[in-house]
């Protein structure tokens, strides 16, 4: 274990996300409706499917943010180039052991008969450390999550560590942020 995998508890939740709000279901869904429908090839919603709503499926791209390739929604691509390089800048050693479990993953959140996970709209990211994830619900963190916390939250991104139950790995475009992008145009 290396100094950014070892773990600690997770923060007080006064002192994450403040000023942040995670991205609301209702926001995601007035402005594209769900990412995908059931079909005969993908009936169940509650296992990985493609995105095949047409407002949606145009912004997802697949591109490199700087310590690895991610697929999603195109402005929180952006986003994740921009919060990458201030990590490299700011943390070098972090910024080369960084990995992802996954951006884009259109389902249901688990367990959810109707609730979309913000990774089917590619607004999400799970972050690996040094090829570890940080385990979901043990309500600790791995340091070097900390650190990326920091730089996540002055770009706008939420932190899955106040969720109810602890989810250090996911990091999600913060509702403020993407209706910021919305009225920008750039959803």
């Amino acid at each position: 274990m290396n100094a950014y995998t070892r773990l600690q508890p997770k923060p007080d939740a006064s002192s994450v996300n403040t000023g942040v709000e995670p991205l609301h279901q209702k926001t995601v869904l007035s402005i594209f409706g769900a990412p995908r429908l059931a079909t005969k090839a993908h009936p169940d919603l509650s296992e990985d499917g493609p995105v095949t709503n047409p407002k949606l499926a145009p912004k997802i791209v697949t591109a490199s943010v700087g310590p690895f390739r991610v697929t999603g929604h195109k402005a929180a691509v952006d986003s994740l180039r921009e919060i990458f390089a201030v990590v490299k800048a700011k943390q070098p050693e972090l910024y080369k052991i960084l990995g992802s479990a996954g951006m884009l993953n259109c389902r249901l959140v688990r367990g959810s008969k109707t609730s979309w996970s913000n990774h089917a709209f590619g607004f999400a990211l799970d972050v690996t450390i040094g090829g570890e994830l940080d385990k979901r619900g043990d309500d600790k963190v791995q340091a070097g999550l900390l650190l990326l916390y920091a730089v996540f939250h002055a770009h706008g991104w939420f932190w899955g560590t106040e969720f109810g139950i602890e989810d250090g790995m996911h990091f999600e475009a913060g509702d403020g942020l993407v209706r910021k992008w919305q009225a920008e145009g750039k959803l």
